[in-house]
């Protein structure tokens, strides 16, 4: 992979490490499905302008309406509701860990989905991945007793799920249509989709409504520009290039400087078994991402 590139990848990873940082100071002041309408509507407005600028055509195939929707619907909206509602249950640095599962899931669904073949080394990572994810979850080997912390983190990783599978997705529209039509109409389909729960929230919430305080107005603006229009943007149109597999990779600086953030900032606890958990995932991720061709271990010189 070119340098440039490899350098691109890993700087959206950067700013989707912060998301968390970001969302989890937003949520102070603004509700889960209120934040996650109000980050792809604006998201979605900002892309539309975008085309419009660069002269994208917007045209699609009626027969993949439906492709547009799903999308929105799995990778946004469900993906948002359940990661947004898991980190007011979990800390920051903990959900930054958890999306060290998300190349695991990824790599499943590119082998049942995309045919990508599934190596041996990528079955010993998913099963490392998977092992991670667990020891991270239950804080431990043992059975998770079912408080608020392992509910929010059973709903970020439910939530990965969902957005892999909309990677998944994206795949096949962006060999068809510019990445830029893709994203506008997965960020349309997303904010339509989660209108409804936005608007039920706002009126049954007993609270006036005020405008939120400046910390959680820039976590927004974070959120919409740097994380979604130029990071989402970046991911799609390489996507159409390179494995899905492959660029899983680059997820895992997510989690490390994701849990540094949550720590630094928001004074995060890190447990053992979250760093053991941590480490076991970011194995599978790096066995996951192995050519086949490569032998374990440096050839004797």
């Amino acid at each position: 992979m070119p340098l440039p590139l490899l350098l691109l990848l890993i700087g959206i990873n950067l700013l989707w490490a912060g998301s968390s940082l970001a969302a989890k100071i937003a949520l102070h002041s603004i509700p889960p499905m209120t934040l996650a309408f109000a980050r792809f509507s604006l998201a979605a407005l900002l892309m539309y302008g975008l085309a419009q600028l660069r002269g994208v055509d917007l045209r699609v195939a009626r027969r993949d309406w439906g492709r547009f929707w799903t999308m929105g619907i799995l990778g946004l909206a469900l993906t948002y509701l359940l990661s947004y509602a898991g980190i007011q249950r979990t800390t920051a640095s903990e959900s930054a860990l958890i999306i060290a599962a998300e190349p695991v899931f990824l790599g499943i669904l590119a082998y049942f989905f995309l045919r990508e073949k599934l190596y041996p080394m990528k079955v010993a990572g998913i099963a490392a991945g998977l092992a991670g994810a667990y020891l991270i979850v239950a804080h431990g080997w043992k059975l998770p007793r079912i408080s608020g912390l392992v509910i929010g983190d059973l709903l970020i990783a439910l939530g990965l799920l969902f957005e892999a599978g909309s990677s998944i997705l994206g795949k096949g529209l962006v060999a068809r249509y510019p990445a830029i039509s893709v994203i506008t109409y997965q960020m349309t389909s997303g904010a339509i989709a989660l209108a409804p729960f936005a608007a039920w929230e706002l009126i049954s919430t007993s609270q006036p409504l005020v405008l939120p305080p400046a910390p959680a107005l820039w976590s927004l603006l974070y959120l919409v520009i740097p994380c979604t229009v130029f990071a989402y943007t970046v991911w799609f149109t390489v996507l159409d290039k390179r494995e899905a597999g492959e660029m899983s990779v680059f997820l895992f600086v997510q989690p490390v400087a994701g849990a540094f953030l949550g720590a630094y900032f928001l004074g995060d606890k890190i447990t053992g078994a979250t760093v053991a958990g941590a480490v076991l995932v970011l194995l599978g991720v790096a066995l996951i991402n192995r050519r086949p061709d490569l032998p374990l271990t440096p050839p004797a010189a």
